[in-house]
């Protein structure tokens, strides 16, 4: 019984280990998540590991109220993308994205920060 049970273990162990690819992980972004900012910030910068293609954004406040953002997605790839951010009031906004790595493995992400000042 327990020679059947480590071998479970084992054979469990060896199918879930699969070779990395290329996803385009994510390195930083200029605002972390949870942060409190003292000003409104007026870019937001993705950097990714492997180029990639930021596909959909989305700025929204606590309230789901959307703010247009002046970034148009695309499937061009790049490591990094510098996004001119809308002028902010004091509050908590939730930016969020898509993005596409090379190998057509899609990956959300976001940040939520608040603006205090």
């Amino acid at each position: 019984m327990k020679a059947r049970i480590l071998a479970a273990l084992l054979l469990g162990a060896s199918l879930s280990t699969t070779p990395a690819f290329p996803h385009g992980g994510m390195v930083e972004t200029s605002i972390h998540d949870g942060a409190t900012l003292s000003g409104a910030p007026t870019t937001f910068t993705l950097s990714f590991e492997h180029e990639s293609a930021v596909t959909t954004l989305m700025l929204m406040d606590a309230n789901k109220k959307m703010f247009a953002v002046d970034f148009k997605p695309s499937k061009a790839m790049g490591k990094e993308y510098k996004i001119p951010l809308p002028q902010l009031a004091k509050g908590s906004y939730t930016l969020s994205w898509k993005s596409l790595a090379k190998d057509g493995h899609a990956m959300p992400g976001a940040v939520r920060f608040t603006v205090t000042g």
